[in-house]
C-alpha cells in the first residue's frame, strides 16, 4: 500500500502537469524506480523529501521560464 504522501505528491504532479518520467529525469533516476516509489513498491528513507523537492524545483523552473522568457 502506498504511503499517503505519495498520493499528495501525485496530486501536486497532476495539478502542475508534471509526469513521473519528468520527475525521474530531474532526479537522474530510472522512471521505473520512481514509479515503484509512487506505487508503494519501494520506500527509501529520504524519498518523500527528495521527490517533493524535485517537484518544487521543476515547478519553480517552469515559473521562471514563463516569467523571464529567453529572447
Amino acid at each position: 500500500m502506498p504511503a499517503q504522501w505519495t498520493g499528495v505528491l501525485v496530486g501536486k504532479m497532476h495539478n502542475a502537469n508534471v509526469t513521473a518520467k519528468q520527475l525521474a529525469e530531474h532526479l537522474k533516476k530510472n522512471p521505473k524506480y520512481i514509479s515503484g516509489i509512487l506505487n508503494g513498491h519501494y520506500s527509501p528513507a529520504k524519498a518523500e523529501m527528495e521527490l517533493n523537492q524535485a517537484l518544487d524545483e521543476i515547478i519553480a523552473q517552469r515559473n521562471d521560464s514563463t516569467t523571464n522568457p529567453v529572447p
